[in-house]
């Protein structure tokens, strides 16, 4: 049975950073080479606010509403953030619903006044509380100016080379 572990497959990290110090096999490989010129949103998160209280009937539904609208796969047990505290995982699940919404001011609003935006990294040991990077598309002359986005020509690219596999 597939798990929700899928989504993190990979050899790069969404910014474009190899998770692997991997070899390719030739002579001349120094690894997998990483993104360069990759441009982070501002250095800001979401937590829960220092003045909230874990005993506030919005903490549950708040949490649960982030978590199904990002990725907070992360909390799991066994996981890079699987030792959080209750605050912890709290604001790692406001972050990350912060994060996918580019930082949007109204995706920390949280009811009563439960989150705030810091820009101290409240990331720990192994837990990175991840920064967005920018979103950014290309234009395509061939196609009159349509816009395309990274995945789509990331997803170009891999049909193309699948041809000469």
């Amino acid at each position: 049975q597939p798990g929700n572990f899928e989504r993190h497959w990979g050899l790069f990290y969404i910014d474009g950073q190899p998770k692997y110090a991997l070899s390719l096999g030739t002579l001349n490989s120094n690894g997998l080479v990483p993104a360069r010129g990759v441009a982070y949103l501002s250095q800001r998160w979401c937590v829960m606010s220092p003045s909230a209280s874990l005993d506030d009937p919005q903490v549950a539904s708040s949490v649960s509403y982030a978590c199904a609208r990002a990725d907070c796969t992360s909390l799991g047990y066994g996981t890079s953030c699987g030792d959080l505290n209750a605050q912890g995982n709290i604001s790692y699940a406001f972050n990350s619903y912060y994060q996918q919404n580019n930082q949007l001011e109204s995706a920390c609003l949280f009811p009563n006044n439960l989150s705030a935006v810091t820009s101290n990294d409240p990331s720990t040991g192994t837990c990175k509380f991840r920064i967005m990077i920018q979103s950014q598309t290309v234009t395509s002359g061939v196609e009159g100016g349509r816009w395309f986005s990274i995945s789509s020509f990331v997803t170009f690219v891999g049909v193309f080379l699948s041809a000469f596999l």
